[in-house]
């Protein structure tokens, strides 16, 4: 399986955390493409010294985690979410493709936001076998060959409504300057009827969101990557002032700009 090398986006103070933690993502094999987006991996040994709380400001996918001897399924978070790191442990997790698991809930997906919930509620799966296999796996490729070996009997095909919705939510990723569903529907040739059907339908979040969450994304890397104030995140990233941007910040991570900038 390939290693994920894309730049990592949603983890809070990621240049000073990352030396608590060893992160690792893999892309899944083809078979499992549609299914799932990558397999991510995370080890900390801290005996001997303080606690570490990771905040993460997630995509809005599905997780099958496997952490503190559980198995779990996480529905999208819809603002930040964080854990607290100490000893020695270690977390297995599964990020499903974006909407590949609408077919399978017995519900809307909006009743599954910020919900943790039973995996076997969704697949069949022996979850206390499973991690006994994975407690005597001594590699990151002997844990992937596992979960491979565990999903593929849940593969999916390629569905045409999947595609669109990630393509819409590849474009806000990808264009900080999409401000509202309007200019989303200008530059995907989508109207907005459509685009708000298909995220409530396979996402469960409305897309006005989502342009939020993924501005907030662009602030939080140019924070990381340079000295910048929140005048400078105001202009390159087309908030109108800088009560929007303070609102944001408050409003998905319960801190302001300056707040976060002075977190240690």
């Amino acid at each position: 399986m390939q290693k994920n090398h894309n730049a990592i986006s949603g983890v809070l103070n990621h240049n000073q955390s990352a030396e608590l933690y060893q992160l690792r993502r893999y892309f899944p094999d083809a078979a499992l493409a549609e299914l799932i987006e990558q397999f991510w991996l995370v080890d900390w040994d801290l005996r001997g010294k303080p606690a570490h709380r990771q905040q993460n400001l997630p995509d809005p996918n599905f997780h099958f985690v496997i952490s503190n001897g559980s198995a779990s399924l996480l529905g999208p978070v819809s603002k930040s979410y964080s854990y607290e790191m100490q000893g020695k442990g270690q977390i297995i997790g599964v990020k499903f493709g974006l909407g590949a698991l609408a077919a399978r809930l017995n519900f809307k997906p909006a009743d599954f936001i910020d919900q943790q919930m039973d995996a076997q509620q969704l697949f069949d799966i022996d979850c206390s076998q499973l991690q006994a296999e994975l407690s005597v796996a001594h590699s990151d490729q002997q844990i992937l060959a596992i979960l491979h070996a565990c999903f593929l009997p849940f593969a999916v095909p390629p569905s045409g409504q999947c595609t669109r919705v990630r393509q819409l939510v590849g474009l806000i990723k990808q264009q900080s300057d999409i401000t509202s569903v309007e200019l989303l529907a200008e530059r995907s040739a989508v109207s907005v009827q459509t685009i708000q059907r298909c995220f409530r339908q396979y996402l469960g979040l409305n897309p006005k969101w989502l342009i939020r969450k993924y501005r907030l994304h662009q602030a939080l890397l140019l924070l990381e990557q340079q000295a910048v104030t929140a005048a400078d995140l105001v202009a390159a990233l087309g908030y109108s002032d800088q009560s929007h941007l303070i609102h944001d910040f408050k409003d998905f991570l319960g801190m302001t700009p300056s707040a976060y900038q002075s977190i240690p």
